[in-house]
C-alpha cells in the first residue's frame, strides 16, 4: 500500500507541475549594451541594444546588417532610476527585456561629471547584472549616441567597443569589477573611456558600393574618478597603458621613439651615444608583449616612498633609423633609448594623477595594506592627502629579444649608416 502512494504521488508530481513560470527565448529582448544619460530636469535617459533575432542567425551577415536591416535595435525610455526606465521601456518592447546578456555599460560625460554613485547601486545589487562586464564613459557625448552608431565590422556597437578594448591590450570583462574593487579600496575609481571619431579625411560615396570611412566609436583612453565618484579627468590614449602596466593588467602594446644614431663603430661608443643628436627624427618601433610590475613600499619614517620597477619583453618591428640592428650592441643602445623614453611618458602621467586627479589609481595603497597592514590603519583615512606628495622611483628595463625577421634592413643604407 506505502509503495502504492509513493508511486501515485511521483505520477501526480509529474502531471501537475511545469515550468509554468518559463520564458522562452522568442519571448525575450536580449540587451547587449545599456546605457545611462542624465539630462537637465535631473531625470535619467536608458538606452538599450537589443539583438534583433533575424540579424543573430548566421549565414550572410556583413557589415553590421542583414538583408539591409541592422543587426541591432536601439531603444530608450526616461526614469528615476535603472529599474524605473527599465519598466517605463518595457511598455514599448512586445519581448520581455532580458539583461542577463548584458556586456557593457554605457554612461554619459555629464552623468559622470555629476556622480556615477546614484546608478550603480543596481549594477552590485542585481543578480542580473554581471560583475565581469564592461563599463565606460563617453567623452564629451551621450551614452544615447555612442550606442546609435552602427559599427561596420560588428553586429552590435555594443559588442565593438569590447573587442576595440582588447585589441588596446587592456582587459576585458573586468571593467565593471575592476571599478568596484577601486572604489571601495583606496577610494578612486577608473574606468574605459570612448569617444565619437569623425573620419579623419571626409570623401564622398561616388557609388552605392563605395565605403569611405564612416564616423564611429573609438577608445579614448580612461576615465578617472575621485573620492565621491565624481569624474575627475582623463587619461589619455598615449596615457591609460601607464596605469595598465603598473597594475600588472597590461597585455601587449607597441611603442615608437626617436632615435639620434651616430657613428656606433666609434671607439668608446655606449648606448648613450643614440641620445646625442645627429640624425633627428629617425623612430624605431618597439612590440612587447610581455609586462610585470614591482611595487616597493619603503618606509623611512611614517610615510612611504616607492620603488616601482616596470619589466617588459619584446622585439622590434621598425627601425627607419641608420643603425644596423644586426649587431647586438645596437640593439642595446635602442633598449636604453626606449627605457629613457619610457620613464619620462610613465613619469609625466604619474605627476599628472598625482597633482591634477590626486587619486590613487596605482593600487599604492593596496600595496602597504597587503604588505604592512598595521602601518595601512594608520594611514588610510589620510591617503588622499598623502598620495599627491608621495615619492615614486620609477625604472623601466625592456628586454629586447628580437629584431624580427632580419636585422640589417634589406633596403640600402643611406644618411651615414653601416655599410
Amino acid at each position: 500500500m506505502f509503495k502504492k502512494i509513493i508511486v501515485l504521488s511521483v505520477a501526480l508530481s509529474l502531471v501537475l507541475t511545469g515550468c509554468w513560470d518559463r520564458q522562452e527565448l522568442n519571448d525575450q529582448a536580449i540587451i547587449l549594451g545599456w546605457g545611462m544619460d542624465l539630462l537637465e530636469d535631473g531625470r535619467y535617459l536608458a538606452t538599450a541594444n537589443l539583438v534583433l533575432p533575424l540579424a543573430s542567425k548566421s549565414g550572410g551577415q556583413q557589415g553590421g546588417e542583414q538583408g539591409g536591416r541592422s543587426g541591432f535595435m536601439t531603444e530608450s525610455a526616461y526614469g528615476k532610476n535603472n529599474r524605473d526606465a527599465e519598466q517605463n521601456m518595457q511598455r514599448k518592447l512586445s519581448r520581455v527585456l532580458f539583461p542577463g546578456h548584458r556586456r557593457n555599460i554605457f554612461i554619459g560625460e555629464k552623468l559622470a561629471e555629476q556622480g556615477v554613485f546614484s546608478i550603480l547601486d543596481e549594477y552590485g545589487r542585481s543578480p542580473m547584472v554581471r560583475p565581469r562586464a564592461n563599463i565606460f564613459v563617453v567623452r564629451k557625448g551621450t551614452a544615447q549616441e555612442a550606442m546609435s552608431l552602427a559599427y561596420q565590422l560588428e553586429t552590435n556597437p555594443a559588442v565593438a567597443v569590447q573587442k576595440i578594448q582588447e585589441k588596446s591590450g587592456a582587459p576585458i570583462s573586468r571593467s565593471l569589477l575592476d571599478f568596484f574593487i577601486s572604489a571601495n579600496g583606496t577610494g578612486c575609481g577608473i574606468m574605459p573611456a570612448l569617444t565619437i571619431l569623425p573620419p579623419e579625411v571626409k570623401i564622398d560615396k561616388k557609388s552605392k558600393n563605395d565605403s569611405p570611412p564612416q564616423t564611429t566609436l573609438g577608445l579614448y583612453g580612461a576615465a578617472v574618478f575621485n573620492g565621491q565618484l565624481k569624474l575627475a579627468g582623463y587619461l589619455k590614449y598615449d596615457e591609460f597603458w601607464v596605469r595598465l602596466w603598473i597594475t600588472n593588467l597590461l597585455a601587449f602594446r607597441t611603442f615608437t621613439t626617436i632615435i639620434n644614431a651616430v657613428d656606433e663603430d666609434k671607439p668608446g661608443g655606449a648606448a648613450e651615444d643614440a641620445l646625442s643628436g645627429a640624425s633627428r627624427g629617425k623612430t624605431v618601433t618597439v612590440s612587447v608583449d610581455t609586462f610585470k610590475s614591482d611595487i616597493t613600499p619603503i618606509f623611512t619614517g611614517d610615510l612611504p616612498r616607492f620603488r616601482i620597477l616596470l619589466k617588459g619583453k619584446g622585439y622590434i618591428e621598425e627601425n627607419n633609423s641608420p643603425l644596423n640592428l644586426s649587431k647586438p650592441a645596437n640593439v642595446k643602445k635602442v633598449e636604453a633609448r626606449m627605457n629613457q623614453y619610457l620613464e619620462k611618458e610613465i613619469q609625466k602621467v604619474v605627476t599628472k594623477v598625482q597633482k591634477d586627479f590626486k587619486c590613487d589609481i596605482f593600487g599604492l595603497g593596496d600595496t602597504i595594506h597587503r604588505r604592512h597592514p598595521y602601518r595601512w590603519k594608520k594611514l588610510s583615512a589620510d591617503w588622499n592627502t598623502i598620495f599627491p606628495d608621495l615619492d615614486l622611483d620609477i625604472t623601466v628595463k625592456l628586454d629586447l629579444t628580437g629584431t624580427g625577421l632580419t636585422g640589417e634592413s634589406l633596403l640600402p643604407t643611406r644618411e651615414g649608416g653601416d655599410k
